[in-house]
């Protein structure tokens, strides 16, 4: 546990704040990276462990994906009506192709060890369209098998965890931090 006491230019911008402000400091280590610390309010170790809340604070960046594919896959920053309540709409409509995309996901993963998060978005939403279409130019009869074939292609269709990089990045050099600190990268160098 840790405690803050705000500064007194910080107390008069906020009246309310705390004389003292508690939280709880976890620190980890993912493997070849740097040691890492993470700052929460939330105190109870019975209710929120520490490997709980590091796993969740890692998980949103799977939230950044998620808005990432929707400007990119669903090109939903060109929305192309003209009124409020038709961008409504039209918002609307986009979220509900995603949830869509997102819960063959899920079907496909069911009775595996992947999770929906496991795979690739875009490549089930391509996935999704190709079936459709092949879906709308055949006899009902196919559609079942064509279903199974989506849900086999969707599941072919993983991320890569952490790719890795072909070329250095200025970032995985240490940073001299002045008075003799230096600041590791987060990726440490393989041995």
């Amino acid at each position: 546990m840790v405690e803050f006491h705000p500064t007194p230019a910080t107390r008069r911008k906020d009246t309310d704040l705390p004389k003292i402000i508690t939280a709880r400091l976890l620190r980890y280590q993912a493997p070849g990276f740097r040691p890492s610390w993470l700052l929460t309010s939330l105190m109870d170790t019975q209710d929120h462990a520490h490997a709980e809340l590091v796993d969740l604070y890692h998980r949103r960046w799977q939230i950044e994906t998620i808005y990432r594919e929707w400007k990119h896959g669903l090109d939903i920053q060109n929305l192309r009506s003209h009124t409020p309540p038709g961008v409504i709409k039209e918002i609307y409509a986009h979220l509900l192709l995603s949830n869509l995309v997102r819960w063959v996901m899920a079907e496909a993963v069911e009775d595996t060890e992947l999770h929906p998060i496991d795979l690739s978005y875009l490549a089930t939403l391509t996935h999704v369209k190709n079936a459709l279409l092949q879906m709308l130019r055949v006899d009902h009869r196919r559609v079942l098998a064509i279903h199974q074939r989506l849900l086999a292609d969707i599941r072919r269709a993983r991320i890569r965890k952490r790719p890795g990089r072909s070329y250095p990045r200025r970032s995985d050099q240490p940073r001299n931090r002045g008075n003799g600190h230096v600041q590791q990268p987060a990726r440490l160098p393989e041995r």
